[in-house]
């Protein structure tokens, strides 16, 4: 071990002590053992576990590590270099100067089986003696989701069926859900539809592309991971019917509970502390050093043999910004901090991926932004046209706007720390480079303030402009430029699966990792790839859950959009 390393290592704070005093121990023994001709009879080293990032898919494996692989609690490490732990969950502000959503994150009980079981076995922050999946189910049970719209046309009426789906568009989506997906590889939507076009102005798609946050230019393999997850509710896709709604935001409800979860079992978690590279033993091919930047000290693990490094090698929030009433979000000046690990990894190891064909020059931004008002007035009137209700949280997407405008009437409150006569209303655009169809600007140069003209010129009571903006506190845009990165098309080796066989100690996990079929964007797929990565790399004798088979669903899909 050379001097300046050692050096290195003394220096490291009380989070990270416990694991270099390991690593420094076990080379001690191990010169020992040879000192002794290999005679040495003591206790092989603890299993240390590692994870670069702390999303959600960083939590659901310590969890699972915990849970079935027989790792304790404090022999797992998770290093995010954000200040915050939760990733896309990640929400916050107050009454006072107005709260940020990112976006609404929607669930699925059927599609979401891994995060199901997950949740049924952490604890409610919120709710004594009662898990966090009991708390989201009974909310649900107790509010049931209305039959209100999810569309609304250029009329300011309610679309309440109708899928908009030619012969010829429907003959391409039957053969879609019939091709291998190496066949459609590296292929994109719009590309895929050339000749039958008029798909992408129909309800189903404007449905698909605003729920699942996919566009022309993304995936059409990821258009298919969504038609067969949604296939057996295909009925069900304006009512929303199956969609988890909580009381309190998924951040406050999910990220919470599982976060006391870990630390009740003494998880080591760190943030400011950016995993910045990763040495690997060229006769093995594992990992046997990571290099990390705590809080501006550089510091330098050694892996024990059996030592474990997870790696989340891309997050749809990373390089988020925000505006404010009267400024739009700037344009994010900072490198994706995955991104750049990935891009280290990947030139020293082959078969880790392309992460250029993700953060190249290439527009995959989505803003959002949450109103915070002292009124219900614009909430109300948002329920009254769209025919929802306040505790359904739904979904209504404007379908003749060129944002891809969206809004959701979130439960109320929304935050624990919100105040008795603050509402939160949360929206988002998917198409951020057009321009409104109100507003003569683009929606990533668009203030608070803009951005709300837009939508209650939508809702058309802009008579009532004066009267709502007197009690807005703020309107504050999101810029997310990687929200739809995950989701462009790439081709077999552009992500790289969750485990090589070439490198046993070290897994890639998160929406940018490779693990079948899935839906890249969703939380449930964040989770799946962290537990089986889990599994495989210790060993264990379980599997993750798989997405539902969707033969009978897809024939029930296609026999529905035929009507």
């Amino acid at each position: 071990m050379k001097k300046k390393t050692i050096a290195a290592l003394a220096a490291l704070g009380a989070v990270l002590g416990a694991a270099t005093a390991a690593g420094i121990i076990t080379a001690r023994k191990h010169r020992q053992r040879l000192l002794n001709g290999g005679r040495d009879k003591s206790l092989p080293p603890k299993r240390n576990v590692y994870f670069a990032g702390g999303g959600l898919a960083a939590l659901s494996g310590a969890y699972y590590l915990i849970r079935d692989c027989g790792i304790p609690g404090d022999s797992i490490y998770i290093f995010e270099a954000s200040g915050n732990i939760g990733g896309a969950f990640n929400f916050g502000g107050d009454s006072e100067t107005g709260y940020v959503c990112t976006t609404p994150k929607l669930l699925s009980p059927s599609n979401h089986s891994n995060m199901v079981d997950m949740l049924k076995g952490i604890q409610s922050a919120n709710l004594d003696n009662m898990s966090v999946h009991d708390e989201i189910m009974n909310y649900m049970f107790a509010n049931l989701a209305s039959d209100g719209a999810r569309l609304i046309d250029a009329d300011k009426n309610a679309v309440r069926s109708g899928y908009g789906v030619s012969k010829e568009a429907l003959k391409r989506i039957k053969a879609l859900l019939g091709t291998r997906d190496h066949m459609i590889s590296g292929i994109s939507i719009a590309e895929y539809f050339i000749e039958t076009p008029d798909f992408l102005n129909s309800n189903l798609w404007t449905i698909i592309s605003t729920t699942y946050l996919v566009r022309e230019t993304s995936s059409i393999l990821e258009l298919k991971h969504i038609l067969n997850r949604i296939s057996g509710e295909i009925t069900d896709i304006f009512t929303q019917k199956n969609i988890v709604r909580s009381q309190l935001n998924l951040q406050e409800t999910i990220i919470s509970s599982l976060k006391a979860y870990l630390e009740a079992h003494n998880v080591n978690i760190a943030t400011h502390c950016e995993v910045t590279d990763a040495d690997f033993d060229d006769e093995t091919g594992r990992v046997n050093a990571i290099h990390l930047d705590d809080n501006g000290t550089l510091k330098t693990f050694y892996l024990n043999a059996k030592d474990l490094f997870f790696v989340t090698n891309g997050s749809i929030s990373e390089c988020a910004t925000t505006g404010s009433y009267d400024q739009p979000a700037p344009v994010a000046e900072t490198t994706p901090v995955s991104a750049a690990l990935w891009t280290r990894l990947s030139e020293k190891r082959d078969g880790f991926g392309d992460p250029l064909t993700f953060y190249s020059d290439i527009d995959s931004e989505v803003i959002s932004f949450t109103i915070t008002s002292k009124s219900r007035l614009l909430l109300d009137k948002i329920n009254e046209i769209s025919g929802n209700t306040t505790a359904s949280g739904s979904l209504t997407t404007f379908k003749d706007s060129p944002w891809g405008l969206t809004i959701s009437t979130l439960p109320q409150p929304y935050f624990s720390s919100q105040a008795d006569d603050i509402t939160v209303i949360c929206g988002y655009g998917i198409n951020t480079n057009k321009k409104g169809k109100y507003t003569d600007k683009e929606m990533c140069y668009s203030s608070g303030a803009e951005i709300l003209f837009e939508l209650v010129k939508h809702l058309g009571i802009e008579d009532m402009w004066d009267e709502i903006t007197k009690d807005i506190v703020n309107v504050i845009p999101c810029a997310m430029p990687y929200a739809t990165a995950a989701a462009l098309p790439y081709y077999d080796d552009g992500k790289p699966i969750i485990v090589k066989d070439s490198c046993a100690n070290m897994a890639f996990i998160g929406q940018f990792a490779k693990l079948g079929a899935g839906i890249s964007n969703s939380s449930e797929y964040a989770v799946r790839t962290a537990r089986e990565a889990a599994y495989r790399l210790t060993g264990t004798k379980k599997s993750s859950t798989p997405p539902p088979k969707a033969m009978m669903g897809a024939y029930l899909m296609l026999k529905s959009l035929k009507k």
